[in-house]
């Protein structure tokens, strides 16, 4: 992990990813939050690929993950220690389980919301989301939730340059590709400064 993030992780730290990772492993017996064969890498397919993320926004900020599913990235980033995180989640078994972690954790830095983006209020200064939607239709959901300062973390595996270029035709910002640690081929994309071009709506 500290390979991952660049910085050394406490004990606690890592005992509360490590319970997270069991967690999760016996929740998807019950319901499927990650691909059963996904599950040998779960430390660097989910967890240290959530961790990663950390690297290219503030840890004190306030951040709003879409389409939170398992707690991925949201729960990691929130035992991680950013300053605060709110993960959405349509899904009531999803959510469920999410307060659970959240509460066997004692995570004081989460707020759970079952429902859409679209019924969040107020906005934040990150926002992330993995493997939601196309890079367009995060833009669409999220820039409502964003402020002139926002900034979108989102991990776009390898299909980013194109989903980037893609979405370029609506959207204007200030954009960068960061490369994966966790996967040499995939990329995160880094944008700012996110707003529609004129005349498209």
């Amino acid at each position: 992990m500290a390979a991952v993030l660049g910085t050394p992780v406490s004990r606690e730290t890592k005992e509360r990813l490590a319970s997270f990772a069991d967690m999760l492993r016996q929740e998807n017996e019950r319901q499927n939050l990650v691909s059963k064969a996904s599950l040998d890498a779960l430390w660097t397919r989910h967890i240290a690929d959530s961790a990663q993320l950390i690297r290219f926004a503030p840890v004190n900020a306030e951040w709003l993950d879409i389409g939170s599913g398992p707690g991925l990235p949201g729960l990691v980033l929130a035992i991680l220690g950013v300053k605060h995180v709110t993960m959405v989640e349509p899904r009531r078994l999803r959510t469920d389980f999410l307060e659970r972690v959240s509460d066997a954790l004692a995570l004081k830095n989460v707020a759970i919301v079952t429902g859409k983006v679209e019924q969040v209020t107020g906005s934040f200064d990150v926002i992330t989301a993995r493997a939601v939607a196309s890079l367009d239709k995060l833009f669409a959901l999220s820039v409502p939730r964003s402020h002139g300062g926002s900034r979108w973390v989102l991990p776009k595996g390898r299909s980013a340059a194109m989903e980037l270029a893609e979405a370029r035709s609506t959207w204007q910002g200030e954009f960068r590709l960061e490369a994966s640690a966790t996967d040499p081929e995939a990329r995160i994309l880094v944008a700012e400064k996110v707003r529609k071009r004129m005349g498209r709506g």
